[in-house]
């Protein structure tokens, strides 16, 4: 069934689980329907779609100025009652019919989802955005074959090039938005193993460098200690991190959150993840170019800095698909 407004034409219907589906323009912040279009929608009497309005408006539970228009339509001689979103969504919680029932029994699971979780998912949109995306990976790799023809202009392909190479960057951001992200395999033979001692040094060297405050480095109590330790903790008889990036990507993380150091933490902790990939023969790619540049290591410090205890192991992850392959 369709309802006018003023721009756009929306169409409303009810699926078998209850939910109220709405097509139009998705910018809108309302939808508008007469109480002959509810009352098809909830399948009931219009006559009680008019007393409920009427019990909504008198008990104030929804603002009738700005919740009711008056809209002229065509085949009709009067402007004809329009009702918002609030008043569509207040009638059903009212009505008893068979449809009213499944719409209330999907709302609530909704509302108890969004408690639960902190918030909801339109699947049937987030499913059309997942195609989206994959549309927009594969037009992608297209304008990489373009790139390749001779007859493309330098510019052209200069353009093509940025894009190809940001695709990554937008595939792990879709990873994370949809909770996909997993640990990509990394590299099993530790060249180096990182001490606390060794550590001492590089952070002696930056104070001497940076020519920072006493304060800069100076441990508050054992902590660093521990974070040093605990990336070659064994459980077992095997290794809790078993590939050097995944001791570089948590020991990055605890310097980062354990905050041994009276002033310096996240610049250490930056620091002594670099000086590990280093040491170990996996901070650049095979060709010489950084793995991680300047300004994802500063923001990835700072987001691990700025992250819950429970979301430890996604940050992990995050650090470890930006590493990517060699």
């Amino acid at each position: 069934m369709c309802a006018k407004t003023s721009k756009n034409e929306i169409i409303i219907y009810q699926a078998k689980s209850g939910a109220i589906e709405l097509k139009g323009d998705v910018g809108m912040e309302t939808i508008w329907a007469t109480q002959s279009q509810i009352a098809d929608v909830f399948e009931i009497d219009r006559s009680v779609v008019t007393k409920h309005v009427g019990n909504i408006l008198k008990s104030r539970e929804v603002d009738g100025q700005s919740n009711v228009q008056k809209m002229h339509i065509a085949n009709s001689d009067k402007p004809v009652a329009f009702y918002s979103l609030d008043i569509i969504l207040a009638v059903g919680y009212r009505a008893n019919s068979a449809k009213a029932i499944r719409f209330r029994r999907w709302a609530t699971n909704v509302l108890r989802k969004h408690l639960v979780d902190g918030y909801t998912i339109n699947k049937k949109r987030l499913h059309a955005q997942t195609g989206r995306i994959q549309e927009l990976k594969e037009a992608v790799n297209l304008l990489s074959n373009v790139a390749m023809l001779e007859d493309i202009s330098p510019e052209a392909k200069g353009i093509i090039q940025i894009i190809t190479e940001y695709s990554r960057a937008l595939d792990l951001l879709d990873d994370f938005d949809h909770q996909r992200l997993s640990t990509p395999s990394g590299t099993k033979q530790n060249k180096f193993v990182f001490t606390y001692e060794y550590a001492r040094k590089i952070i002696d060297e930056m104070k001497r460098k940076f020519k920072d405050s006493s304060l800069v480095g100076q441990e508050k109590d054992k902590s660093f200690h521990g974070s040093i330790s605990t990336i070659y903790q064994t459980f077992g008889g095997s290794e809790l991190y078993p590939t050097v990036e995944e001791k570089g990507a948590h020991l990055l993380y605890f310097v980062t959150k354990n905050h041994s150091f009276v002033d310096g933490n996240k610049r250490i902790a930056a620091a002594l993840f670099i000086c590990f990939l280093q040491k170990n023969g996996v901070l650049l790619h095979k060709n010489g170019s950084k793995r991680l540049d300047d300004s994802a290591l500063v923001a990835l410090t700072l987001m691990i800095a700025a992250s819950k205890p429970s979301e430890k192991d996604l940050m992990v992850k995050v650090i470890l698909n930006l590493l990517g392959g060699r």
